[in-house]
C-alpha cells in the first residue's frame, strides 16, 4: 500500500486503510451483485435528479471507481479524484478511459467544472478534522451554474462527529443553496432517528 499523507485524512481512514485489501474490497461490491443486491444507488439517485438526460460528473473520493465507471457506462461522462495512488491505479486498471486523478480535495484544479460533484462513501469522514470546509469551498468551484453537489456520510454519536449541521454550515459558507436531506440514497426523506444522511446543494 502507498501511504497516502497523513495530513490529508483522519485517523480512522489511516487504520481502515491499512487493513483493507482492495481486491477483495471490490470483490465485496460483486458478490453483492451477483446475489442480485443494489450496489449502485447513488448512481440510481443522480440520475432521478437528472431524468432522460446525460450530464457530467466529477467523484470526489473515487476510491476504485464504483461509481465513475457505473455512471459511464450509463453514457454519462465522469471524472474520478482520490488522494490514494493505489485505489487510483486499480479504478485505471478497471476502466483505462476514464479521466482519473489523484489529488487533494482541498487543493483541487482540474479546470473544468462539472454538472454534479459527488462525495459518497464517508468522504468527510475519512478527510483530516477541520478540512472539511475546505474541501466543499474547493469542489464548489468545480461546479456549473445551476450544478449540485451531493454527499452522504455516517451520522455518528461521538464527540468530534461531524454531522449534518456542520456539512450544512460548510456548504453555506462555500456559497451551496440548501436543496434536500435524505436517510439514504433512495431518497427518503425522514432523517429522524437514522444514522447516514444524503445532502444536496445547488450553486446559483
Amino acid at each position: 500500500m502507498t501511504d497516502a499523507p497523513g495530513w490529508q485524512v483522519s485517523p480512522r481512514w489511516i487504520e481502515w486503510r491499512r487493513t483493507v485489501d482492495l481486491l477483495k474490497y471490490d470483490e465485496r461490491f460483486t458478490l453483492m451483485a451477483e446475489r442480485g443486491d443494489s450496489i449502485h444507488g447513488e448512481a440510481d439517485f443522480i440520475e432521478r435528479l437528472f431524468p432522460r438526460r446525460k450530464i457530467s460528473l466529477l467523484d470526489a473520493g473515487c476510491g476504485t471507481g464504483r461509481l465513475a465507471i457505473e455512471m459511464t457506462s450509463r453514457g454519462h461522462h465522469a471524472v474520478g479524484v482520490d488522494l490514494d495512488p493505489d485505489m487510483i491505479a486499480r479504478a485505471r486498471s478497471k476502466a483505462s478511459d476514464i479521466e482519473w486523478h489523484v489529488a487533494d480535495l482541498s487543493k483541487l484544479a482540474l479546470g473544468s467544472k462539472s454538472e454534479v460533484v459527488v462525495m459518497a462513501g464517508n468522504i468527510p469522514l475519512f478527510c483530516a478534522p477541520g478540512s472539511q470546509a475546505g474541501i466543499i469551498k474547493s469542489l464548489s468551484q468545480h461546479i456549473v451554474t445551476d450544478g449540485y453537489l451531493i454527499s452522504g456520510f455516517s451520522l455518528e454519536d461521538r464527540g468530534d462527529a461531524y454531522l449534518s449541521a456542520d456539512y450544512q454550515r460548510d456548504a453555506l459558507a462555500a456559497g451551496l443553496t440548501f436543496v434536500a436531506e435524505y436517510s439514504n440514497w433512495n431518497g427518503d426523506g425522514s432523517i429522524t432517528g437514522d444514522d447516514y444522511t444524503v445532502m444536496v446543494h445547488q450553486l446559483h
